[in-house]
């Protein structure tokens, strides 16, 4: 069933597959080639997976030594996670969903700056896989920071570079500006950690839709959250990190954030298989980039997660319906939209907005938002 569900995750995203059912099987076909990303099952039936991963550190077979690795293991708890977090490029708990592994591969295949062989190699106890193709192109990234936060932290003054979106429209909310600086200044003090987390949403000078999309989508929450009574700090909160976060797995490739639904994905004839493969996983893998934040709210990892299904169940990236999405992802993927839908019509209004997507008045949740 395990090398399945791998299988499964695997097989449309690459060419090959090398398999290694036993440690020393595993070591010889690491002699043969180098590989781009490798998939290691701490639970081998001969001996321990971290055998496997010692030898590639010690002998360097093929130069995978420089090879992202993903540990897999049914062992797998938080202590652990926290322990070994920055040794390895990714780590599954097991059982684990199928777009897990398909969001920790994406990123680690997207920082890595190798692309020799693009193969894969993933190590069970059971016979298992690897591949050919980088799931990520390596594209130069242009950083356009607005102004800077200064906060201090233990004593020192740190200085972050975020963006600036205007937020003042198209709800009319006193003092949101001001706020949204506040929340942001004091997430980051308690977690200069966050700081990683902000430098790596980037914009391209020459387009302000990121920009345009971020400012709207915090407006929108939270003037939608206020007619509904939810217009707490903590819910703005939430919604600020999420309007900035939702899309960090994109960098600042605004033709693929521009993407809101599968039937673009499918009819998109100028986008290669792998920037499908990206916009199709891109919620997981930003809800993956944010994990172990502990100041980042449970509820932002699922609002990200979820920032593209949709009630009737023809989102993605798990075609769930309005049953299992959260409240306050309903306010975010309706803002979602009606932003974007903004930014496309100047002349744009509410009623049309309303008819366009008829299809979003299914479920108690998405019927309030939309009556607002």
């Amino acid at each position: 069933m395990f090398l399945d569900l791998v299988e499964q995750c695997v097989e449309d995203d690459f060419e090959s597959v090398v398999k290694a059912s036993s440690i020393e099987e595993a070591k010889d076909k690491l002699m043969e080639r180098m590989f781009d990303a490798i998939l290691v099952d701490i639970d081998l039936s001969d001996g321990n997976g971290a055998e496997i991963i010692k030898y590639i550190k010690d002998w360097k077979p093929c130069d995978n030594d420089g090879t992202p690795i993903i540990v897999m293991s049914g062992l797998i708890n938080e202590q652990f996670e926290k322990k070994f977090k920055d040794k390895f490029a990714g780590i599954l708990a097991k059982p684990f969903k199928p777009g897990d592994l398909q969001a920790k591969l994406l990123i680690a295949l997207g920082k890595t700056k190798r692309r020799k062989a693009a193969d894969l190699n993933l190590t069970s106890d059971k016979p298992t896989v690897s591949a050919e193709r980088p799931l990520v192109e390596e594209k130069t990234q242009s950083k356009a920071p607005d102004k800077k936060i200064q906060i201090k932290f233990q004593e020192e003054e740190i200085s972050l570079d975020i963006f600036d979106p205007e937020v003042n429209a198209p709800f009319k909310i006193e003092n949101l500006g001001k706020r949204v600086d506040s929340i942001l200044k004091k997430k980051i003090q308690q977690n200069t950690k966050l700081k990683e987390l902000f430098k790596k949403i980037t914009v391209n000078r020459d387009d302000p839709y990121m920009m345009n999309h971020i400012g709207l989508l915090i407006n929108i929450t939270t003037g939608i959250s206020k007619q509904m009574d939810w217009g707490s700090e903590q819910t703005l909160e939430k919604f600020i990190l999420a309007s900035y976060l939702h899309d960090i797995s994109l960098g600042d490739n605004t033709k693929l954030a521009k993407i809101n639904s599968k039937k673009e994905i499918e009819d998109a004839t100028d986008l290669s298989t792998e920037e499908k493969k990206l916009v199709e996983l891109h919620s997981l893998a930003s809800k993956t980039l944010i994990e172990n934040k502990r100041e980042i709210p449970q509820d932002v990892h699922t609002i990200i997660e979820q920032h593209h299904e949709l009630p009737n169940g023809r989102g993605f990236p798990n075609g769930i319906d309005h049953k299992r999405i959260t409240p306050l992802s309903s306010i975010f993927i309706v803002s979602h939209l009606l932003a974007d839908y903004i930014i496309s019509d100047p002349n744009w209004s509410a009623d049309k907005f309303v008819m366009k997507y008829k299809t979003l008045q299914k479920g108690p949740h998405f019927r309030k938002v939309l009556s607002v």
